[in-house]
């Protein structure tokens, strides 16, 4: 299952190849799409993206039918202390849930949540498997040259704001009902939200004076997948030495910077694992900011005020140079993301290859029309047997046309397949030997808008 794209895609492809090097036919589905896609491909397996109450009683009915499910997690790594997503709440929300009793097994990013699981009693140990994230395969040394181009030495000002600078939360408080459906107290969250409010305002404010005080430094300001451009773009427009651009992996545009400044953002951790130092605002912070998520801190080099920050990028060469990148990541990273060792996707690989499957592939057009779900709404079953009807990568393209947001959502079989290829050929593989195109109904053959991914021997 693919979340968003531009954030999840490379690892997911990643995945893909080491599961067809090993002769498993895989599917990319994108999230949007996968109550009427998953139906339709005749799976054995389905690895989801996360296990959230707002989408249990779809995994309840993937279950039902027969799926193994899996969760690899898109955000399993900056874990809060305490809250919702700590590791001893995540813990307790599988097992209360009812999650564990459905799931066939759960990937951890890190060993800090793996063994808040194991103490739980969460799931049967041999469920619980210690592998990375594929994602951050990219960032190790064995990989790292399929990143796009050589260092240009910009300044990357990384943003982390989507709770209050949402892209596609349309209704007004949806991310709060979110947090606190995932088991945040609604009191802290409503003081989160008030304190980063004003916390993205003053970091507006500085991105603004440090490109007044450094023109001659170019800055490229990528605001997080999640989040508008227009509120940076309306801030920022004025100065030539600032571009906004979102697009791309984040990774790419790590490994071309010099410096990465953010606050509280979780990218610090990938600056880390590729060499290049992240600069934490400090001085911007509250009690409150600070302590949601203490990681990306913890591995930065803190600035306590603006003239330390300029200080800091005057002499970005020595501070790189003096950071100790391999203590930082000993001592703080590791624990929540395992190795840098570029193996995430095949340790995954090897638990999925090597579970046994029992039941019949699942397919079928009653849940696709349904949606998959035992009680669906109108708009669920219109959805359905439109997708039915006319294969969903057709009703996908179509309801893109009219909500702009999903575009960004779609999965490109052309970026997939070279994507691929390049991988192939990196590992000394025949990348001609690979082939990602449009997935079809394992029925009808009407084409889907998931990707499948094949390996010809």
């Amino acid at each position: 299952m693919v979340d968003h794209p531009k954030r999840d895609l490379p690892g997911a492809v990643m995945l893909g190849y080491q599961l067809a090097r090993r002769g498993v036919s895989v599917a990319l589905v994108p999230m949007y799409e996968q109550a009427v896609d998953v139906p339709r491909l005749g799976l054995d397996a389905l690895v989801v993206n996360y296990a959230r109450p707002v989408n249990l009683d779809l995994m309840r009915s993937f279950a039902k039918a027969g799926l193994a499910l899996y969760v690899l997690d898109t955000e399993g790594g900056v874990l809060a202390e305490k809250g919702g997503n700590s590791p001893p709440a995540m813990a307790a929300h599988i097992k209360s849930s009812g999650y564990g009793d459905i799931l066939a097994g759960y990937f951890f990013w890190g060993s800090r949540l793996h063994d808040a699981f194991l103490a739980a009693g969460t799931m049967k140990p041999e469920q619980l498997h210690l592998t990375g994230c594929p994602r951050f395969d990219f960032a190790a040394p064995h990989w790292r040259a399929l990143l796009d181009g050589e260092p240009r030495g910009y300044l990357l000002v990384n943003a982390n704001f989507p709770l209050v600078n949402s892209r596609f939360t349309g209704k007004p408080g949806g991310e709060r009902e979110a947090m606190v459906r995932a088991g945040w107290d609604g009191a802290y969250v409503d003081r989160f939200i008030a304190d980063l409010k004003q916390v993205f305002a003053n970091y507006l404010v500085e991105i603004d004076r440090l490109a007044t005080a450094r023109p001659d430094r170019n800055i490229l300001l990528r605001p997080h997948p999640f989040e508008s451009e227009d509120v940076y773009r309306n801030a920022l427009s004025r100065h030539a030495n600032v571009l906004i651009d979102g697009t791309g992996s984040v990774l790419d545009r790590i490994r071309n910077a010099a410096a990465v400044i953010h606050l509280n953002c979780g990218t610090a951790v990938e600056s880390v694992l590729l060499g290049k130092l992240p600069l934490q605002l400090e001085y911007l912070n509250t009690p409150t900011t600070a302590g949601h998520a203490a990681l990306p801190a913890r591995v930065s080099r803190p600035v306590a005020s603006f003239e330390e920050l300029l200080g800091a990028i005057d002499h970005i060469e020595r501070e790189t140079e003096t950071f100790d990148f391999a203590r930082v990541h000993a001592a703080d990273i590791e624990a929540f993301f395992h190795l840098n060792d570029g193996k995430a996707a095949e340790r995954v690989a090897d638990v999925l290859t090597s579970a046994a499957s029992s039941h019949r592939p699942y397919v079928s057009l009653l849940a696709t029309v349904k949606g998959t779900r035992a009680q669906p709404s109108l708009g669920q079953i219109v959805k359905g047997t439109a997708s039915a009807a006319l294969g969903s990568a057709v009703t996908e393209r179509l309801r893109s046309q009219f909500n702009p947001a999903r575009r960004d959502k779609r999965i490109a079989p052309p970026f997939v397949q070279t994507l691929l290829h390049r991988i192939a050929a990196h590992d000394q593989a025949k990348p001609s030997q690979f082939t990602a195109r449009r997935a079809h109904c394992a029925t009808t053959g009407l084409p889907l808008a998931s990707i499948a991914i094949e390996h010809a021997r």
